[in-house]
């Protein structure tokens, strides 16, 4: 960059002050990383979050300001303008709060201008603040960490397009034929790594929603407590619900004595501390599943099924096991056997009862964490967003 303050401003509707949204947890860090070198952060959002439990930051930041129409604070170094909606859910913004929004933008464009604007999204707001950026000759940079997008028309405003794996960047460059840089993951090491020292007790599993596999972790933690009690499970509830999830596949409480359930949790690190190995079993294209980042970070190995960017992920520092076509396909059903849970479970143990095995495995994942290293990863965001940026300014002079 050649400003001596470059800035930067993210404009789309959910909330980065969501703690359930991991799109929303990668982006606030890599403003609060670029605030720290220097730049200017803006973080243009509206009361939109993932599920009702991510709002809670977001009530302690602004409990003086409730009856305002925009309310803003500052967080690690970011401006915070949030825009009030009535619901909590994207798609049921109204007109009227659209385009409240749409003019905060504007004056954000005209009176600040930044060197680049920040958003994913494909509704019509999105795509007109886009087009507003295009016009003002701004760079539009495309978050893009899902595999849900389907029509290539979303991006043509885009000059950058960054994700966070390898695969995700082949499975759009297969299906659109689109350019996506991959970044890696944000993660801000210090609000993760436990800092108490670890006490592993559980086999934990976050987010128990059908995506995340719930429809496997169920039937295999029922068989873990016929064959191993002994093996404790942790479950932590985000957007997925683990009363829910009993309801959907008919179970009941009494099936897991070996299963503790908590609830969202606002700080993770003492969970970490008390986790011997995570559970992954994604029934999805996982971009670059945020938990495995962080479990790496404190050293824990990760099991995780072998789709999407988990592959690269996870590396040598846990292990990759596959799942029936059936079970991507319906995932509000039980299909697994036995068979299916039989390799996650004989590693479980593994890692339960051989020491010396769980020591080398902590060690490996310690050694792969090497790649979320967040200064790492913010130059390549610098380095992939400043073609962009420089030839604007050219244009503009």
């Amino acid at each position: 960059m050649t400003t001596a303050q470059p800035s930067i401003l993210y404009c789309c509707p959910p909330s980065l002050l969501d703690i359930t949204n991991g799109a929303a947890l990668s982006v606030r860090t890599i403003l609060a990383a670029l605030a720290k070198k220097g730049w200017r952060t803006v973080a243009l959002q509206a009361s939109i979050f993932d599920s009702p439990h991510g709002s809670e930051q977001l009530a302690k930041a602004i409990e003086s300001q409730k009856d305002k129409p925009i309310w803003r604070c500052e967080m690690h170094g970011v401006e915070h303008l949030i825009t009030k909606t009535a619901s909590t859910h994207r798609k049921d913004m109204t007109s009227q709060e659209e385009d409240l929004f749409f003019k905060v933008f504007m004056s954000e464009l005209q009176h600040r201008r930044p060197d680049m604007i920040l958003l994913w999204g494909s509704l019509v707001l999105e795509r007109a603040m886009m087009r507003e950026a295009r016009d003002a000759g701004i760079p539009i940079v495309f978050y893009l960490a899902n595999a849900g997008y389907q029509d290539k028309s979303v991006f043509k405003d885009a000059s950058v397009i960054i994700t966070d794996s390898q695969a995700t960047a082949d499975l759009y460059q297969a299906r659109l034929a689109l350019e996506l840089q991959p970044l890696g993951k944000f993660i801000d090491k210090a609000s993760v790594i436990a800092s108490t020292p670890p006490n592993p007790d559980f086999i934990t599993f976050i987010n128990p929603s059908f995506e995340k596999g719930v429809s496997v972790f169920m039937p295999l933690a029922k068989l873990a407590a016929s064959e191993c009690p002994e093996v404790k499970f942790l479950v932590v509830q985000s957007r997925g619900r683990w009363d829910k999830a009993l309801s959907v596949l008919k179970f009941k409480p009494e099936d897991f004595p070996n299963v503790r359930v908590i609830g969202h949790q606002t700080d993770m690190r003492p969970v970490y501390a008390k986790t011997r190995a995570l559970l992954l079993p994604s029934l999805w294209h996982e971009s670059g599943g945020r938990v495995i980042a962080e479990a790496q970070l404190n050293g824990i190995p990760v099991l995780a099924s072998n789709l999407g960017g988990s592959v690269e992920m996870v590396g040598k520092g846990g292990r990759l096991f596959s799942l029936p076509e059936t079970a991507r396909s319906k995932m509000a059903e039980i299909h697994v056997c036995e068979d299916d849970l039989r390799p996650w479970l004989d590693e479980i143990k593994r890692l339960w009862h051989d020491q010396n095995y769980y020591a080398d495995m902590c060690k490996i994942a310690e050694d792969e964490a090497q790649k979320h290293d967040i200064e790492h990863n913010i130059q390549r965001f610098i380095k992939a967003v400043s073609p962009a940026v420089l030839a604007s300014k050219a244009q503009a002079s």
